[in-house]
């Protein structure tokens, strides 16, 4: 039985879109240590199937999710090397399991098979390209496009470490996009309407299969000394993301 309070975190960082969304599931770690998780983040070249089978052995952790690049029967870590795959024995690790997984595609079929046939409790990612709208390179939740697609993804994180149920995680996610498109749907922004598309596709690509009433564990009050550290972190970039987010241009990227 996979051990509570105990969390795998996959975080590949090799393109520009990878590590944008890297340096993103960075705040839930954070967020999850100060709640008193364990989590074992295996960042950049330590995102291998290796590493996450030893994980998963080592910690028997009940919450595994990652950031990496995607299809409708696969999910990768750095350089693209399948982790996850529909066809391999190597799912059975994730048995009894929360799985989370900021990659596109992978709510397709992968998802559907994790816990139609590889026993996993719950899964919830993407049926879609998960896609965003970035401004330029710099933290992503300090850009005025980009904050609107991942608050909804870290929403999802922090209810799971407040003790909530995945399905009410899942809940307060989809308020999170909904806030975000009342936002830009009411801005007079002239890249407003490509924002409010995006964010509508991203919200009803969001999928989730499984027992709804899972948890991952049960938090411990926040430091106060977290909070102090967070605020300051907060309004500096985490980290300097690949240039394939092109400045002075608002474009679209995506974990694919």
């Amino acid at each position: 039985m996979p051990r509570l309070n105990t969390v795998t975190v996959v975080r590949s960082d090799y393109d520009g879109a990878t590590a944008v969304a890297s340096s993103v599931l960075a705040r839930a770690i954070g967020y999850m240590r100060a709640r008193g998780f364990r989590v074992d983040d295996l960042h950049g070249s330590n995102a291998t199937l290796e590493n996450v089978v030893n994980s998963l052995d080592s910690l028997d952790s009940i919450f595994f999710t990652g950031v990496g690049h995607g299809d409708t029967n696969v999910f990768t870590g750095q350089d693209r090397r399948a982790i996850f795959e529909t066809c391999s024995d190597a799912d059975y690790k994730l048995r009894s399991r929360v799985v989370f997984l900021l990659s596109c595609l992978t709510g397709q079929n992968l998802g559907v098979d994790l816990v139609r046939n590889k026993g996993v409790m719950v899964f919830v990612g993407y049926k879609v390209e998960f896609t965003w709208v970035q401004s330029r390179v710099q933290d992503p939740l300090a850009d005025v496009y980009a904050r609107s697609f991942f608050e909804p993804v870290l929403e999802l994180y922090y209810k799971l470490a407040d003790g909530k149920t995945v399905k009410e995680a899942y809940l307060a996610s989809i308020d999170k996009w909904n806030y975000w498109i009342d936002y830009w749907s009411k801005s007079n922004d002239p890249i407003a309407p490509l924002v409010v598309q995006t964010l509508v596709w991203d919200r009803d690509g969001q999928v989730l299969y499984g027992d709804e009433n899972a948890t991952i564990g049960t938090p411990t009050p926040i430091p106060l000394s977290w909070w102090v550290a967070s605020g300051i972190a907060f309004g500096l970039p985490l980290f300097a993301v690949a240039s394939v987010i092109i400045l002075d241009m608002q474009t679209k990227s995506k974990v694919v």
